[in-house]
């Protein structure tokens, strides 16, 4: 595997009540949060299956950005200022996580609004298929 670089990232969890929160963080910056409901799992064996090529370390601290966060979203309270980010995305889904996040908190926008928001008034169904992709749901909402 001449030349092939691989990803270490650095993965924590936390639990609020049966909501299993799983925590990924690269040197770069924040790069996933999963859920799972009733079902724990290692957070290195969740994120295994999704970056089967990374090397895994389990540390809080890379992640106290995410796990402020992550609090912050569940007592409904604007989470910190934007980390930064470690995702690979496209341009379009870009757009519509930077739409977003100017969003006051609290509040909502439909798919439709949130096209218009970003100049493609006709792709509110691209912009759900932008959200359902979204690596940081508690970031992004």
């Amino acid at each position: 595997m001449a030349g092939k670089i691989i990803r270490k990232i650095i993965c924590w969890e936390l639990k609020i009540e049966a909501l299993h929160i799983y925590l990924a963080s690269t040197k770069r910056g924040a790069l996933r949060i999963g859920l799972t409901v009733h079902r724990k799992l290692d957070c290195v064996d969740f994120f295994r299956g999704i970056f089967p090529e990374a090397s895994f370390s389990k540390a809080q601290r890379p992640n106290r950005f995410l796990i402020r966060a992550v609090k912050a979203s569940v007592l409904q309270k604007r989470p910190p200022t934007s980390p930064d980010l470690d995702i690979s995305c496209t341009l379009f889904q870009r757009r519509v996580l930077e739409a977003i996040r100017g969003i006051p908190f609290g509040e909502t926008r439909t798919y439709g609004e949130v096209a218009r928001m970003i100049g493609k008034p006709k792709a509110p169904r691209a912009v759900g298929q932008a959200l359902g992709r979204n690596p940081l749901p508690l970031i992004f909402p």
